[in-house]
C-alpha cells in the first residue's frame, strides 16, 4: 500500500506543473465567461444565464479529461528520456497501471468538481459587487444528470486510456480515429441486424421504412420488441463490458512494454 501510494504522489509530482496551469486556464476562462455574460447581461439587457457553470462542467470534464487520459503513459511508456526510469520503478505493472488510471477515473472527476465549487464561491460575489447580478453558485446535482456525464466519462476515460497505451504517438487523434472507424463497422452491422429483424416479420420484399411507415404504433411497438432486448444488451455492453474491457487490455499493454523494455 505504502508504494502504491508513493506511485501516486509520484504521477501527482511530476505532472504538477502541468495540472497547475491546467487549473490556472479553467480559472481564467470561467472567470473571463461569467465576466462577459455580466457584462452583456448589464449593458445590452441579455438575461445573465444562471446554468453557465453547469454547462461548461461537462466540456472539461469529457474533452479535457479525455486528452489527459490519452497522454497519461506517453512519456513513461514511450518518451526516450523517461521510459528507463519507469520501467524500472520498484513496483509491479498493475501498481504502475492502477496509480495512472484511477487518477484519471477517480481523482480528476472529483477534483473537477472541487474546482468549479471554489471558482463559483470566489467569481460569484466578485460579479454581485460589480454587475449586480444574482449568486449562481455551481451546483452539480440540480439537473440530475451527474450520475449519466460520470457513466459516460467512465466509459471514454477507459476508451482513451487504452489508445495512450496502445499508440507510441498522437494518441488521442489515432484513438478519435480508430473509435470512428469502430463506429462506422458497428453502423453498418447495426443496419443489416435491422435489416434481419424486419425481413423475419415482413418479408424479404418489404422495405424497412415502408413497413414503419404502413404500421401502427401498436403493431410497430411489438414489431420493435427484439430491438428493445437487443437495446439492454447493447447498454450492459457499453457501460459495463466495453469500460473493463478497455482497461484490462490496456494493463495487458503496459505489461507487454514492461517485457519487451518499450522496444
Amino acid at each position: 500500500m505504502n508504494r502504491f501510494s508513493a506511485l501516486v504522489k509520484r504521477e501527482v509530482k511530476t505532472s504538477q506543473k502541468d495540472l497547475f496551469t491546467y487549473g490556472l486556464v479553467i480559472v481564467l476562462v470561467m472567470f473571463a465567461s461569467e465576466t462577459l455574460q455580466s457584462v452583456f447581461a448589464r449593458y445590452a439587457g441579455v438575461p445573465f444565464p444562471a446554468e453557465s457553470y453547469n454547462e461548461m462542467f461537462p466540456s472539461f470534464l469529457l474533452l479535457g479529461g479525455l486528452i489527459i487520459s490519452s497522454l497519461m503513459f506517453s512519456e513513461d511508456m514511450f518518451g526516450k528520456d523517461t521510459q528507463h526510469d519507469w520501467l524500472m520503478l520498484p513496483a509491479t505493472n498493475l501498481e504502475k497501471f492502477l496509480s495512472k488510471a484511477l487518477l484519471m477515473i477517480v481523482a480528476y472527476p472529483i477534483a473537477l468538481l472541487v474546482l468549479f465549487f471554489l471558482i463559483s464561491v470566489v467569481t460569484e460575489p466578485i460579479q454581485l459587487i460589480i454587475f449586480g447580478n444574482p449568486m449562481a453558485m455551481f451546483n452539480p446535482f440540480r439537473d440530475g444528470d451527474l450520475g449519466i456525464l460520470l457513466a459516460q466519462y467512465w466509459v471514454w476515460t477507459s476508451v482513451f486510456l487504452l489508445g495512450g497505451t496502445y499508440f507510441r504517438k498522437a494518441h488521442f487523434i489515432k484513438t478519435v480515429l480508430a473509435i470512428g472507424v469502430i463506429a462506422l463497422v458497428l453502423g453498418a452491422l447495426g443496419l443489416l441486424f435491422t435489416r434481419i429483424v424486419f425481413a423475419i416479420k415482413f418479408g424479404s420484399s418489404l422495405q424497412v421504412f415502408d413497413a414503419m411507415f404502413y404500421l401502427s404504433p401498436v403493431n410497430l411497438s411489438r414489431a420493435l420488441s427484439p430491438l428493445k432486448v437487443f437495446s439492454i444488451i447493447t447498454q450492459v455492453f457499453y457501460y459495463a463490458v466495453l469500460p473493463i474491457f478497455c482497461l484490462v487490455t490496456a494493463f495487458f499493454r503496459v505489461e507487454e512494454v514492461q517485457a519487451t523494455d518499450a522496444v
